[in-house]
């Protein structure tokens, strides 16, 4: 069984119960608790094999563990999986690196390959042995050492079965028992060393005693600690130091640790120290080189104690990091490395400790020791060797401020400490003597001073928010204010909060509104140069300055709410870091140089190392043990000893840049999980995938149908596993690495038949990349359809079916042709048949093509004949009547001249048009107005005689088309509006045009008899008529369309019903646009005839 635990981590600060062990905060000594995911809450054992993976045993099951996933081992429930009994005594790897599990029943072997434990297979002759408690296991060669708590020890022989028996007799009647076997060494030169409840002995293979201690002890708990040497833990509460001379004799050193109390569990860190759990009287941690013993025990009125003064037991892991196990409170773990910062904060239940957890500013004394100015708690004075905070605040009356801004220490060593709203205090730590300037009595602008510095002069500058910049002479008494103003507005700055001198002697002042100013002296004379965010030329990123510093190598640093600004004096401009250059936050708080040359930069959302010269980035976050991941502006400090500070709103970190680099360490990776449509494969299964574990194996080979696959996978990490990022890459189904954070699964699906390889990498916590990868070769079987013998079946098959195939066809190839053949004699003759008839036709068609054109000669001239007469007789009517007595008359021949004009043209289109066959346009820029008129002339009569209202805009674009053709289209239209008016009482016809890019949109609007939707469907189909009361042959609106198609335009129509009127929309070019010029006319002829 496998559980996901949500890790429940208290980071406890350890301070000594009584003095010795080393506790000043650069120690980082802190314990983490998991509280939850063990198959039971008190750890008998924690031992951790040769693979990486931690092991523990509880009275209620084994735990396998990877630092995410506590797999469960249970007792079994069929003799053959499982554990003979859940109460597990002892965890022991041999040198083959066996696991084996002892119990209160039996002995427990883990088979690594198939990730099971089972009961341990002895011969039949030795299958009692599983009834026995097995408190120590050890092998040597094929010997098998069992240790009992009632039976002294057995010896068995793995290959034959021999058991043999040694116990010892009991010393003390009533006293502690001599057959109880507490643990089981081997020793070099075939020899054993047996630490019984009672006594300690040595004895060789054959079980014969060599050595022995005399005295009856009372002992409880055994480690080695190196070849020769074993530590002993005893019930009286004493640690025995034993070591085995070279004759066999015992050279012992008994040191009291916890009278009264037993010593339950040992454990050696990597510095020596001896750590002892103990029962009911918590840890101890003895220093064997100066013999202080450091005492905790479990209180829980304070946060930074032990969960339980019982402590089962106790590991040191490879990596350093101490195991143990209080009772009842799952896992604690002691790993110096875990936080990489130390930090200092207020404990609630020290009055000794820091008074503030929000802290402003730091300054260093000569002894090492640290001022630190709080908001809201004062000025604290931390003597470092002794660990201790004392207070100067006003509310113990020791100093006249609460909040402290500001620190400056001046050359007689005191302090300068400027205030929110309680102006300055000049404090002298010997004499406790203190000053104080406000701007009631002194020449200060503001009683907020925000910075302090002397330069170089001897000069005190003194910035307050709100009330400038003051320059102090202390020689004098002196004093005079800076005033800055603002190049873009002339306005004064106000809002002054940072101030720096650099190696030149120039002042440089930052802002929180205005930006930076630059002072540079001469001859007495301050001379400002003003940067800000809107000078293009020497822009800074942003006018909110939190924090200014000068680096070794003469580089002015800017910190602003918007990115590191970096001062390039050859241009007098600025370079800016940005989140856009890998920052964690734009607002920078602080900057500081360590002797490495990085700049560490406190921001809004952790701290960053920035290397100046290849712009390399290292972020930390409260991960990494950080106050937060917010720290306050100008908060950041270097010590005398070369470590940094940053303070923040919960406290402060100080720590030693080389302690808390990047750690390179590797971590194992491993496939944990093998799902098949999302169900486990285990080994030898119904998959019948795996033979063994997972884990176990660098290849696979599936079956094509699973085609669902999921691969888990583990960093086998301890150190905040939760930061470990992964990455995988299936060759042969994909192209590059998928990178996905924290996400431990891979899933694939429908995979072709094929082999393919999965790699696997992942980082340590701190996110460096391990590029020692796992890989996983699967091959997925082709189903049996493409499998080559397969293919082959199948080939074989084909080329039979095509041969046969090909004779068939030849067959019916051969009776095709000769139906073919046949076919085509008969086809030919038709074919000439019709050639000939074909040829009847063409000669008909020519004979009345001709006729048609004579005939269409003749209309010419006999309709020409009348017109010209019409034309001469209206010529002669001004000569008969006085036209300027008779407008009328006047405006009616001029009618009858135009109209005579106009169908005369289209008396000669009709004699071109018969003679080529087709309509040809003569196309020019025409003037609408004059072509609307004279379409108007053609049917004034009509007009009058219907009394309708014709109404033309005024405004009309010229078009571009051939004249008569335009003509013809508007006087079919306005003559069929003038048919189809009905009985309308005031007949109105109107005329609206509108350009539409290169083309110009007519409406020919009337409010006459109107249309049904079937009448608008055909409307232009030849020789369709729509009332039976009009004349006409239902050609006129299907020329209209053609003329209007030949020209590249459209024509439509709408009406909204019977009696409701219609509208027509055509639509001509007004430009000299490419057009289809020419239409054939043979369709129209054919419909005409």
């Amino acid at each position: 069984m496998k559980i996901k635990f949500n890790l429940i981590i208290f980071y406890l600060l350890i301070y000594p119960f009584f003095s010795g062990f080393p506790q000043n905060p650069s120690s980082k000594f802190s314990l983490q608790h998991i509280k939850s995911g063990l198959s039971q809450s008190s750890a008998t054992q924690i031992f951790e094999d040769s693979f990486g993976f931690l092991w523990i045993g509880t009275p209620n099951g084994l735990n396998k563990y990877d630092g995410t996933n506590f797999q469960i081992f249970e007792r079994s429930h069929d003799g053959k999986i499982g554990l003979t009994d859940g109460y597990v005594e002892k965890i022991y790897e041999d040198k083959e690196k066996e696991l084996y599990i002892g119990t209160n029943q039996g002995l427990n072997h883990y088979n690594r390959s198939l990730n099971q434990i089972t009961p341990y297979p002895f011969k039949p002759e030795a299958q009692f042995l599983q009834s026995k408690y097995f408190g120590a296991v050890a092998r040597t060669n094929n010997y098998l050492w069992l240790g009992t708590d009632n039976s002294g020890v057995y010896r068995y022989e793995i290959n034959t079965g021999e058991t043999k028996q040694i116990i010892f007799d009991e010393i003390k009647k009533g006293g502690p028992s001599n057959h109880y076997i507490v643990e089981v060494f081997p020793v070099e030169n075939e020899k054993l060393l047996i630490i019984t409840q009672a006594s300690i002995y040595l004895i060789n293979h054959n079980l014969q005693v060599l050595h022995q201690i005399e005295n009856p002890q009372n002992l409880s708990s055994a480690i080695e600690s190196d070849e020769n040497g074993f530590l002993i833990g005893s019930h009286e509460g004493e640690l025995i130091e034993l070591t085995i001379q070279n004759n066999n004799s015992f050279e012992i050193k008994k040191i009291s640790i916890s009278p009264g109390h037993s010593i339950l569990s040992l454990a050696i860190d990597v510095h020596k120290n001896i750590w002892l759990g103990t029962e009911n009287d918590g840890l101890f941690i003895y220093t064997s080189s100066n013999g202080i013993i450091s005492h905790y025990k479990q209180d829980i009125t304070k946060p930074y104690h032990i969960s339980s003064n019982s402590i089962w037991s106790l590991l040191t892991a490879k990596n350093g990091v101490v195991w143990m196990g209080p009772f009842k409170n799952g896992l604690s773990f002691f790993d110096p490395e875990y936080r990489k910062f130390t930090h200092i904060k207020k404990d609630p239940f020290d009055p000794n400790s820091l008074s503030n957890n929000i802290v402003n500013c730091f300054k260093e004394d000569e002894n090492g020791n640290l001022w630190i100015g709080t908001d809201g708690g004062g000025l604290n004075y931390w003597d470092r060797s002794k660990n201790s905070f004392q207070e100067y605040s006003l509310t113990n009356r020791k100093l006249h401020t609460d909040v402290v801004l500001c620190l400056f220490k001046d050359d007689k060593e005191r302090l300068w400490i400027g205030s929110w709203a309680k102006g300055l205090s000049i404090f002298d730590p010997k004499t406790k003597e203190l000053e104080v300037w406000t701007k009631e009595n002194s020449f200060l602008g503001s009683n907020n001073v925000i910075d302090i510095h002397q330069d170089r002069k001897g000069r005190f500058w003194i910035v307050t928010l709100f009330g400038g910049v003051h320059v102090y002479y202390p020689e004098s008494g002196g004093h005079e204010h800076i005033r800055l103003r603002s190049e873009k507005d002339g306005s004064e700055a106000a809002t002054v909060a940072r101030l720096l001198e650099d190696n030149n002697g120039t002042i440089w002042i930052g802002t929180q509104t205005m930006g930076l100013f630059k002072l540079v002296e001469k001859n007495d004379q301050w001379t400002p140069v003003h940067y800000h965010s809107f000078n293009d030329k020497s822009r800074l990123s942003n006018d909110f300055i939190n924090t200014m510093v000068q680096d070794n190598n003469g580089n002015i640093w800017i910190g602003t709410q918007a990115g590191l600004n970096k001062y390039l004096p050859d241009s007098d401009s600025f370079s800016t870091l940005t989140k856009m250059d890998g920052l964690l936050d734009d607002a920078i708080r602080g900057i500081v140089q360590d002797r490495e040359g990085f700049l560490w930069l406190g921001t809004g959302k952790g701290v960053i190392r920035y290397n100046p010269e290849n712009k390399d980035l290292i972020n930390y976050t409260m991960d990494d043990g950080l106050q937060s991941n917010e720290f306050n502006a100008a908060a950041s400090y270097l010590t005398s000893s070369g470590e940094l500070l940053f303070g923040g709103s919960n406290g402060f970190n100080i720590f030693k840049p080389k302690e808390v680099s990047k750690r390179i360490n590797r971590p194992k990776l491993y496939i944990s999980e093998l799902k098949i449509f999302n169900k486990p494969v285990r080994p030898n299964d119904g998959f019948n995938v795996l033979e063994r574990d997972i884990s176990q194996v660098d290849s696979i080979s599936l079956d094509y149908s699973y085609d669902v696959l999921n691969f888990e996978f583990q960093s086998l990490t301890y150190r905040h596993p939760e930061r470990v990022n992964y990455a995988y890459f299936l060759e042969g189904f994909e192209n590059d690495w998928n990178y996905v954070g924290q996400n431990q699964s891979a899933t694939y699906t429908n995979l072709s038949p094929g082999n393919y390889l999965l790699r696997i990498k992942s980082t340590n916590s701190d996110g460096i990349w391990n590029q020692e990868e796992t890989k996983l070769h699967i091959e997925v079987k082709p189903p049996y359809w493409m499998t080559w013998w397969f293919r082959m079946v199948i080939i074989s098959i084909l080329l039979i079916m095509v041969l046969v195939a090909h004779k068939l066809r030849v067959k019916k190839m051969e009776r095709y042709q000769l139906r073919l053949e046949k076919d085509i004699d008969e086809r030919t003759i038709e074919l000439k048949q019709k050639q000939e008839k074909l040829i009847e036709v063409a000669d008909e068609l020519s004979t009345k093509n001709e006729e048609i054109q004579r005939f269409a000669f003749a209309v010419s001239h006999d309709l020409k004949s009348p017109l010209n007469s019409i034309k001469g007789i209206a010529s002669l009517i001004p000569m008969e009547v006085d036209m300027e007595q008779n407008e009328g008359m006047k405006e009616y021949v001029t009618y009858i001249d135009e109209t005579c004009d106009t169908m005369n043209n289209l008396i000669s289109d009709i004699t071109k048009i018969a003679k080529l066959g087709k309509i040809e346009n003569n196309l020019e820029v025409l003037d609408t107005k004059e072509i609307l008129d004279l379409a108007g002339n053609l049917v004034i009569g009509r007009l009058k005689e219907k009394g309708a209202n014709l109404i033309v805009d005024k405004h009309l674009p010229n078009i571009y088309g051939d004249r008569n053709r335009i003509i013809q289209v508007f006087e079919n239209l306005l003559d069929n509006a003038i048919k189809y008016m009905g009985n309308q009482k005031m007949p109105v016809i109107k005329i609206q045009a509108n350009i539409n890019d290169d083309m110009v949109d007519f409406r020919i609007i009337d409010n006459g008899s109107g249309m049904t939707a079937d009448d608008l469907d055909k409307l232009f189909t030849p020789f369709e008529r729509f009332d039976g009361t009009v004349e006409g042959t239902g050609l006129g609106l299907y020329m209209v369309k053609k003329i209007i198609d030949s020209h590249g335009g459209n024509i439509s129509a709408f009406s909204d019903g019977k009696g409701k009127g219609t509208t027509f929309k055509i639509r001509l070019p007004n430009t000299k646009a490419p057009l289809n010029t020419t239409s054939n006319m043979s369709n129209l002829k054919s419909r005409a005839q």
